[in-house]
């Protein structure tokens, strides 16, 4: 798919997705060694999954919405995701712990207000994402 902010919805929507599920492996956890413990390690281990497809999502964003939105640090979400790919061991669980706790919830306002707006522009279709709303895959995000 060559890149455009038509195609965008959807790898808008991956990340919101990926977003809600980490909200939901990290809940009850209050500390970096109670998340990286939970279960042993799988919800730290999915949740790394989820944010490298968090930033795999980022790079097939298209560079007109990435330049609208250049107030979202794009490139540092990018960049984190090959961190994980490539230095998965040395990953800091206390840094993992600070992004969910302190990024994750204000990106995923953003991404929705993203959303928002490029629906009322047009820039979406309209029916891709009222189908997506009620798919199962999608089915973590809070659309309303």
């Amino acid at each position: 798919m060559l890149p455009s902010i038509k195609n965008d919805l959807m790898y808008l929507l991956n990340i919101l997705e990926c977003i809600e599920k980490i909200i939901l492996y990290f809940a009850d956890c209050t500390n970096a060694e109670d998340f990286f413990e939970k279960n042993e390690q799988m919800n730290f281990n999915a949740t790394l999954n989820l944010l490298t497809n968090i930033g795999e999502n980022v790079g097939k964003i298209s560079k007109e919405l990435k330049q609208i939105y250049s107030d979202v640090d794009w490139p540092l979400i990018k960049s984190f995701r090959n961190r994980v790919v490539h230095d998965y061991i040395n990953i800091d669980t206390f840094m993992v712990f600070d992004i969910i706790t302190n990024d994750l919830k204000m990106l995923r306002g953003t991404i929705m207000n993203i959303v928002g707006i490029e629906l009322d522009k047009g820039s979406f279709d309209t029916e891709e994402y009222e189908a997506a709303k009620k798919s199962f895959y999608y089915r973590h995000i809070k659309f309303d």
